[in-house]
């Protein structure tokens, strides 16, 4: 049965992407944020239990996140009675709407990867000072972002996820200036994400931004987690696949 969630019931959607923080990590951000970011959400119960959820931003953009076989028909019937430009999600399932008319044309984002817990990262050689960072840092790392994103998360989100031990990050830093970070966010017991990594333009192919991922990520190890990350630059994914990151699922943008 797909019905409307209420608001009312916002908590139960926000532990049910959770389960899966790889691919929901921008659903995440949205049930996070203080600002109303949703104006629609459809779950489709089985047993009184969540396995799937469309999402329609106030931008008219759709989300949409299952955790098992869901009613295709069904979803697509409530999107085709949407305003919507365009439906973003993993290509493993979101690509299974293709076929039922409700979109047009298919553009290709950014690819999903994971590296296991229990693999053994090679031994490596820290050769610059790495220093946990802190809400002090973060008008630095937004300088840092500007050069390099085109997006990316407000100083005040990064500072709730610092305080609320949400996230946590590393970073490089040369005369009073963040040169290279990497962060985390949504850490469970078992799992976390790897955002924002970046290195300013004048300091590139020095390997600081491997170091700090080596750094961050063997840590995160130890404690038992599962890490994923989300990236579109290829040269960045050798990076992470050298380390050990393997592709597990790619983001897909569907166009009405």
């Amino acid at each position: 049965m797909i019905k409307e969630i209420l608001s009312s019931e916002y908590h139960i959607v926000k532990k049910f992407v959770e389960k899966d923080i790889a691919r929901n990590y921008f659903i995440l951000l949205g049930l996070a944020s203080k600002k109303q970011v949703y104006d629609k959400m459809y779950g489709e119960y089985r047993d009184d239990e969540l396995i799937a959820v469309l999402f329609r931003r106030n931008t008219g953009v759709l989300q949409f996140f299952s955790s098992q076989e869901f009613d295709l028909d069904g979803f697509a019937d409530i999107i085709s009675t949407l305003k919507y430009d365009s439906l973003i999600g993993p290509k493993s399932y979101c690509e299974k709407f293709l076929d039922k008319g409700v979109f047009t044309s298919i553009k290709e984002g950014a690819y999903i990867s994971k590296l296991n817990r229990d693999r053994k990262m090679e031994p490596y050689e820290i050769q610059h000072k790495i220093r946990d960072i802190t809400v002090d840092d973060l008008d630095k790392i937004v300088e840092l972002y500007k050069e390099i994103f085109q997006g990316f998360s407000s100083k005040e989100v990064m500072e709730e996820k610092l305080n609320s031990n949400r996230g946590r990050g590393v970073c490089i830093e040369e005369d009073g200036k963040i040169i290279s970070v990497a962060q985390t966010d949504f850490e469970t017991e078992d799992a976390a994400i790897i955002v924002g990594v970046a290195t300013n333009n004048n300091y590139r192919c020095k390997g600081l931004a491997t170091e700090c991922m080596q750094l961050l990520c063997s840590t995160l190890l130890k404690e038992g987690k599962d890490l994923y990350l989300q990236y579109e630059n290829l040269e960045a994914g050798k990076i992470y696949e050298r380390i050990g990151f393997r592709e597990i699922d790619q983001v897909i943008h569907c166009r009405k």
